[in-house]
């Protein structure tokens, strides 16, 4: 083993020989580390695509079931074909088709991508003509804004525009950095051209003809070029409108222009949605940075803008107003874990210099902190990483650790009085305890990709890279410093304590009486039981959460303006008691299909998310058209009972029956079917025989009918000084207001006399869903419920045992949804990375050992460890959600350094001594810097597990991972000190027991072998 020790210092030899050579790559690389600060691009999270696409297509005003037939079963069938497809979901709406792919994360969405619109083009001729476009999109971490701004007033702002264009809009779009900005709740006008119906009828015009006859006056073309043997000219025709007064004075006839039977204006478009912000109709705008530009920098220069446009004397009455201001976020979260990372780090150096007292020796393995931090900066930056809250999370995790080798490299030297051989003695055993920390996270990096894992990698990346660096720092400047110190303190032997000589003389004497050790180990392995079982497993936490989700579930189908009244009236009760809430402010979104208000509550808040729902549904007013409900802000969160089958109206007739049965389980509320809110569609049912004797076909009813209600897009107007603008052709207004009108509509004429819409049809009101989904081209209806006071485990039990009781019709199935599928997935993906982590961290102790035995030793800590961790979270009333998960897998790569120091040097000692003298030795000379860094890394964490520092400064908080990293560091510290002696005697003396009876085995079969012979 010492050869092996020896062999493992060369890179020290080289260090003492060239000190120069090694001051000036350390220089170089702390100012590269230096540039690194300013150069790396500052983020919320990590560049990372979503494996998921969706696929938009807009169809105004047709009913959810003709969507479904016309658009989404013909797209779902030609995606069908495609590989890797996890899930596909389809959202068919009056407005459209969303259909929503969801991609293993190890797939190239890239590629998948191109493929989905190669397979849409293959169908495009299959959907209807008057689909404009089919939109795909595909998203990353980098799509998120870098803020969004809300604008409200007391003064209407539907035609403000040209104003916020003029003075927002295009000012943002032309910062450095921003890429693109959305503005909505505001629209641009159009040119309407409102036919009107009587004269119409009374001078015989037919509306294919007028249409026809509009968009040929309306064209531009390139015709091709003219060459005269001198120059190529462009012939470009152009017959474009470039007024108002063109497009009324366009002849239909010799003797009729188009002002004759039409009305040509302005207009806005109809509002098909609505936004409060504070109570006030809010407009709003979002605005994204570049990729590869940094979020802070953007940001500032994006919020220039809006504080320019504040000291507009147009914008003296208008409010704007920062919502979910990224960049600040992120801020905040780096700010805190800065101050978490200093404050653990002078803990750290106040620990250190207690045991060392020596502040030169202090500083010298201090240093090795600031240094590993600059080469892992520069480290991240050469391997294009960016800094962000994942990869600050790893170096704040990281600094406590760094010290680690270095304070063992320190104590080794001091102990031999001479640089090359103290590193000789603890080479191996600092590479191996760096190794171990660091393997932990393979499987995580190239296992199975989940959302977590993916995320993962960045944290993954920042521990290791620090703790390599700080690796090198041990093995090259921390010797060569500590080299040039007077010999005197190179030499100066640490001062015997009076606990240590507690721990040694105990330590013999649970050598002497192995068996009651063994019992008292089996005990506390035993007792960990306890908190384990009172220990909760929960993902669904949402405590930490400023917000909550308010949905409206309508009971029919109203105007835009009902379900404004209807927002409005909840809105006033909230802010009657924004106070006793903890309300900062309300944002309201509301359309005819659907609305909700998202409560933002303050950050310092005394009560908690659960207290705060239970508080204002107490005395909510009862709505008259909607039923309030606390929902689900993402399908992560909350729970969902997903029923399919072959029909909607069957499985809503389940979901109806189902319901009362989930609302009665004690926890869940807000049970409620998420196609439960119905409205009302006019059917019209074509006479074919009606339609033949007339000559008329039933496509040119439909167009009609299509004109009238949802308007026909013309080729646009380019003349207008704000832009571009739409012409769109439709009727008056009453059509779309009055069911007589639609009823009197004229589709046609026949022998002189007009022939109305119901003369053709049977025209009947029916009742319908507000949209139909489908689940892998299944349709599909979902129970949603939220958590209250029952985690997400009690939740999956309690929803199983009384759904495997219902009986369902053949064809139709339930499956667990939103937050399980998250649950169960992570667990078990965290549950098999960790038993893979512990593999290799197996393999490596027995190359260290250089023994399939000796690392058992050393493994046994890693349960004390685990029974550490429950102490810890039954301590703290902490759940064992997905944050503990992630310190668990960290936790087990840092607390078997403590083994593989000691049983290394057990390893040099023995057989030179005895046994139990070899043991006692090991541990005399190794008790001091596995305190020491054991202290170092609960002091580095320790700000963190008091804190309520947050990931992003809205995400989860760092304090349960934490928790679980100082509870099982502190408890296997204090017990592996005894059991790693203890199980290393123990196994050395049954090896040698069961040698000697293999020995005492074989030696009568040789005997009788030879007498044989």
């Amino acid at each position: 083993m010492s050869s092996t020790n020896s062999a493992s210092a060369v890179l020290t030899r080289w260090a003492l020989r060239r000190p120069v050579t090694v001051c000036m790559l350390f220089f170089s690389m702390l100012v590269l580390g230096m540039l690194a600060t300013r150069l790396l691009p500052l983020e919320k999270f990590p560049g990372v695509d979503i494996p998921q696409i969706m696929i938009q297509v807009p169809y105004p005003d047709a009913s959810p079931a003709e969507v479904e037939r016309l658009i989404t079963r013909p797209l779902e069938e030609a995606l069908a074909g495609m590989s890797g497809i996890v899930e596909m979901r389809s959202f068919s709406r009056e407005n459209g088709t969303d259909i929503v792919l969801d991609f293993r994360w190890d797939e190239n969405i890239n590629a998948r991508n191109i493929e989905v619109r190669e397979q849409i083009d293959s169908v495009r001729h299959l959907l209807p003509a008057d689909v404009e476009r089919v939109f795909v999109f595909q998203f990353s971490t980098d799509d998120m804004p870098v803020f969004q701004l809300r604008i409200s007033s007391e003064i209407d702002l539907q035609y403000a525009w040209d104003l916020l264009e003029r003075t927002l809009k295009r000012p943002m779009e032309r910062v450095a950095g921003v890429s693109r900005v959305e503005l909505y709740g505001v629209d641009k006008r159009d040119i309407v051209i409102r036919l009107r119906r009587d004269e119409m009828a009374a001078l015989n015009v037919d509306p294919a003809l007028l249409r026809q006859r509009l968009q040929q006056a309306n064209f531009t073309l390139t015709a091709g070029y003219l060459d005269d043997g001198q120059q190529r000219i462009l012939v470009n025709p152009v017959g474009q409108f470039e007024s108002l007064d063109d497009i009324r004075a366009l002849q239909l006839t010799p003797q009729l222009r188009l002002s004759d039977v039409a009305d040509v204006d302005y207009e806005l478009p109809r509002r098909r949605d609505g936004r409060h912000f504070n109570q006030s109709y809010a407009i709003g705008m979002n605005v994204y940075k570049e990729s590869t530009a940094n979020l802070v920098d953007v940001s500032a220069r994006a919020l220039e803008v809006v504080e320019a446009a504040r000291q507009h004397p147009e914008f003296a009455n208008i409010d704007l107003m920062l919502m979910d201001d990224t960049a600040a976020s992120v801020k905040s979260s780096l700010n805190d874990l800065l101050w978490a990372g200093l404050l653990g780090a002078l803990l750290s150096i106040i620990v250190l210099y207690a045991y060392l007292r020596h502040a030169i020796t202090t500083l010298i393995v201090v240093v090795s902190v600031p240094v590993a931090i600059f080469l892992t900066l520069a480290a991240m930056y050469l391997l294009g990483y960016s800094l962000n809250i994942l990869s600050m999370m790893g170096l704040m995790l990281a600094v406590g650790m760094l010290v680690d080798n270095a304070v063992v490299v320190t104590e080794s030297i001091q102990q031999e009085g001479d640089a090359e051989r103290g590193i000789s003695k603890v080479a191996l055993a600092v590479i191996a305890g760096t190794l171990t920390t660091a393997i932990v996270f393979l499987p995580t990096v190239f296992g199975a990709k989940i959302e977590i894992t993916v995320l993962l990698e960045h944290v993954a990346v920042a521990i290791c890279i620090s703790l390599l660096a700080s690796l090198l720092v041990s093995q090259t400047l921390i010797p060569l410093l500590i080299s040039r110190l007077p010999s005197r303190l190179m030499q100066e032997k640490p001062r015997k304590a009076r606990v240590k000589a507690f721990y040694l003389s105990t330590l013999r004497w649970s050598q002497r009486h192995p068996r009651v050790t063994s019992l008292a180990m089996l005990l506390v392995l035993l007792a960990s039981l306890f908190p384990f079982s009172q220990t909760s497993s929960d993902q669904a936490d949402v405590a930490y959460n400023d917000r909550l989700i308010l949905n409206y579930h309508l009971n029919g189908q109203y105007r835009l303006d009902e379900i404004r009244q209807e927002v409005a009236r909840m809105e006033a009760y909230l802010y009657e008691n924004k106070e006793a809430f903890e309300i900062d402010h309300v944002y309201s979104y509301f359309a005819t299909s659907h609305a909700f208000s998202m409560l933002l509550l303050n950050p310092e808040r005394s009560q908690s998310v659960a207290e705060i729902q239970n508080r204002v549904r107490e005395n909510w007013p009862l709505l008259v058209r909607s039923e309030p409900q606390f929902g689900w802000q993402s399908s992560n969160q909350g729970v969902r009972v997903t029923l399919t089958g072959a029909s909607t109206s069957t499985l809503q007739t389940l979901a109806d029956e189902l319901i009362p049965l989930l609302a009665a389980i004690e926890g869940l509320t807000d049970v409620r079917s998420e196609a439960e809110s119905t409205q009302q569609e006019l059917q019209i049912r074509l006479q074919a025989s009606q339609l033949h004797r007339l000559g008329l076909t039933s496509q040119e009813v439909a167009a009609i009918l299509s004109t009238a209600l949802r308007g026909d897009q013309l080729r646009s107007f380019r003349h207008d000084p704000s832009g571009e603008l739409r012409i769109r052709l439709t009727y008056d207004r009453e059509l779309e207001t009055s069911l007589s009108a639609i009823r009197e509509l004229v589709v046609h004429q026949y022998q002189g006399q007009p022939i109305t819409l119901q003369q053709v049809a049977d025209i009947e009101l029916q009742p319908r869903l507000t949209d139909i989904r489908r689940v892998n081209r299944e349709t599909a209806v979902r129970i949603g419920a939220n958590l209250n006071e029952m985690t997400m485990q009690e939740a999956s039990v309690a929803l199983t045992e009384v759904l495997e009781q219902v009986h369902l019709p053949d064809g139709y199935r339930w499956s667990l949804d939103g937050g399980f599928r998250n649950f169960e997935e992570t667990s078990s993906v965290m549950q098999v990375n960790m038993l893979l982590a512990l593999c290799l961290i197996y393999l490596v102790m027995a190359a260290l050992f250089e023994s399939l035995l000796l690392p058992n030793a050393v493994i046994g800590s890693l349960l004390l460890a685990m029974a550490g961790v429950f102490w810890g979270l039954w301590i703290t009333s902490t759940s064992l959600d997905m944050m503990v998960m992630i310190g668990m897998l960290i936790l087990m790569g840092v607390v078997v350094n403590n083994g593989i120091v000691l049983v290394d040097r057990i390893n040099q000692l023995y057989p030179e001594l005895a046994l139990e003298d070899a043991i006692i030795a090991a541990a005399d000379q190794r008790v001091r810097p596995i305190m020491m860094t054991v202290s170092t890394t609960v002091l580095g964490l320790l700000p963190l597990a008091l804190g309520t520092t947050q990931i992003g400064g809205d995400g989860p908080p760092y304090a349960p991972m934490a928790i679980a990293i100082i509870s099982g560091l502190l408890f296997s510290t204090f017990t592996s000190l005894y059991f790693v002696p203890h199980a290393y005697h123990r196994l050395l003396v049954w090896r040698a027991h069961w040698i000697n009876v293999v020995r005492y085995s074989a030696s009568p079969m040789r005997a009788r072998a030879s007498a044989k012979g």
